[in-house]
């Protein structure tokens, strides 16, 4: 029988709590966390910068550009130079970054998805599964990225066309992908092998007995609460955001959790 939400949701957060035996591991995972927030920012600033660049470039902000380093000492091309150079190091080290703690963090989403105790170990093997784990998510989001493209080909100016084939169509696509995505990332967590993560069938077969309406509500009702907290959180000014960056491990392994118990309780219709 399917896990109901506040029985998952119970579940996963008596997980989350028993999830580590020691502070030392959640001081690991909120420093991973820590420094892709770091890295994050990082980009942000390096690809606005960029386009700060790029806009004085044009020949209308140019002259712009030029009558404020008439009025601006020091100011001159050689300056504009190194600040688009220092964009372009900010933005590159932002995404190396945030891609690699963004890998370990979803290698350590798998053992979460496998379920037992927690352990902040095998780095190497962390970080494969990381990439494994993307690419799978990558591989499902082929065919919204496909019919995206395609769709802008049609008559965009047509309001309907827009609505339904450019905008409503889309969208329904890459719900599909991400939930089928999701399962299929995890029942590679759990099997370990990456050609199970597109036993179609069985996936679909796993979602259908979940209910694709249900899951779909879970999905959204989780990511409500979620979102709710987070913007509670950052709200709070300086110490908000510490906060939220201390939570983030705990509400990471509650969803993850959360979304592995929905895959579970829904097998034993699959194997009987």
């Amino acid at each position: 029988m399917v896990m109901g939400f506040s029985e998952n949701i119970q579940n996963s957060m008596e997980y989350a709590n028993t999830a580590f035996k020691t502070f030392g591991s959640w001081f690991v995972l909120i420093l991973l966390y820590s420094v892709m927030f770091a890295g994050t920012v990082l980009l942000i600033l390096g690809l606005i910068f960029v386009l700060m660049a790029f806009a004085a470039m044009t020949p209308a902000f140019a002259s712009a550009v030029d009558s404020a380093m008439m009025s601006a000492p020091g100011m001159d091309q050689a300056a504009l130079a190194m600040f688009t150079s220092a964009s372009v190091i900010f933005f590159i080290l932002g995404t190396i970054v945030t891609t690699i703690a963004g890998v370990f963090i979803y290698g350590f989403m798998m053992r979460v998805y496998r379920g037992g105790e927690l352990a902040l170990n095998h780095w190497g093997k962390m970080f494969v599964e990381g990439i494994l784990a993307m690419i799978i998510l990558f591989i499902y989001m082929i065919p919204y990225m496909i019919i995206s493209t395609l769709v802008t080909l049609g008559p965009m100016d047509n309001m309907a066309y827009l609505i339904i084939v450019g905008m409503i169509i889309p969208i329904i696509l890459l719900i599909i992908s991400v939930m089928i995505g999701m399962m299929g990332v995890i029942k590679f967590a759990k099997e370990e092998k990456f050609g199970a993560a597109f036993h179609i069938k069985e996936l679909l077969t796993v979602i259908g007995n979940i209910g694709w309406l249900r899951y779909l509500g879970y999905w959204i009702l989780l990511s409500l609460i979620v979102g709710v907290a987070e913007i509670v959180l950052f709200c709070i000014p300086i110490a908000g955001f510490v906060l939220l960056v201390v939570a983030m491990p705990f509400i990471m392994i509650v969803t993850a959790r959360f979304f592995a118990n929905l895959y579970d309780s829904a097998l034993p219709a699959v194997t009987e």
